[in-house]
Order: structure tokens, then C-alpha cells, then sequence
């Protein structure tokens, strides 16, 4: 099998997440990316995920509450010359995430997933599954820090 293209592509995820309850504050984002897969038409691939986020937060009266938020995801990459039918593998890494309390229940959120895409001919008699496990998560913690290594 020969590799026919890799690739980059970064997709943008912004939101407004409503919470169960008034937050004083963040505590922490624990983020991670869920069930991506791919598949390749004539000369572009498209993916499609999940970014999965476990919100920790302070009520007004000092409790920690939790709160879980998917968010599907889709984007797409162009791959001059590469057929249709081949088959696709992805990368997928949180490169950023920010956040603001916008009201007591409201959580603004912003962020960039870069999803790095390799396509590779197959054999016609050959099944290929790219069942990929989900990259480590990811934490994020006030005043909106950012890691971008796996914990």
C-alpha cells in the first residue's frame, strides 16, 4: 500500500453551552475527540467527529458540578488526484480551546481541531477499518489555560 496524500485540515468549533445551574466560575474543560471517521470521494476526503467536553464548574453556593456537551463536527480536505474509494486514516488534535462565562448560566466556547488526514490506495480485495481510538483527553483549566499535551 502506498501513501497518496497526507495532509491538514483545521476545523473551527464555537458554542454556547447552557448550564444546569449558575456557575460562579470554571473550574476546569476536560475535552477530547469521539468517534471520527472518514471517507474519500474523487480528490477530497470528509470527516466527520465529535469533540466531547466534561465541564467542571462552582455553583453559587462553592459545589463543583459537572455537566457533559457533544458537539459533532465536519470538515473537509482537498487531495488532487487521489480516487475515490481509498482508503483514509486521521489524527485528530485539539490545538486550541478558550472559554468565557458570558452570564451565570451561559459558557462561551471557541475551539480549533486539527485533524491530520493521510489517504492510502488499497488493494480491491482488501477491507480496510480505520476504527481509531480517541487521542488521550485533553484538560483545560481558568483563567482559560490551554494544553496541548496529552495527560
Amino acid at each position: 500500500m502506498a501513501v497518496l496524500a497526507e495532509t491538514t485540515a483545521q476545523v473551527l468549533v464555537s458554542d454556547t453551552v447552557t448550564l444546569p445551574l449558575p456557575a460562579e466560575k470554571i473550574d476546569e474543560i476536560v475535552a477530547s475527540i469521539r468517534d471520527i471517521h472518514c471517507f474519500v470521494i474523487d480528490n477530497k476526503v470528509i470527516f466527520q467527529g465529535t469533540l466531547h467536553k466534561q465541564i467542571f464548574f462552582v455553583d453559587m453556593n462553592g459545589v463543583v458540578r459537572h455537566v457533559g456537551v457533544d458537539i459533532p463536527f465536519s470538515g473537509f480536505v482537498d487531495t488532487p488526484g487521489v480516487p475515490a474509494g481509498s482508503a483514509c486514516q486521521l489524527q485528530p488534535v485539539i490545538e486550541f480551546l478558550n472559554f468565557m462565562l458570558i452570564s451565570p448560566t451561559a459558557l462561551r466556547e471557541t475551539v480549533v481541531i486539527a485533524v491530520g488526514v493521510t489517504v492510502i490506495d488499497r488493494p480491491a480485495d482488501v477491507l480496510i477499518c480505520n476504527n481509531t481510538l480517541p487521542p488521550a483527553v485533553q484538560r483545560f483549566g481558568p483563567p482559560n489555560t490551554v494544553s496541548t499535551k496529552a495527560v
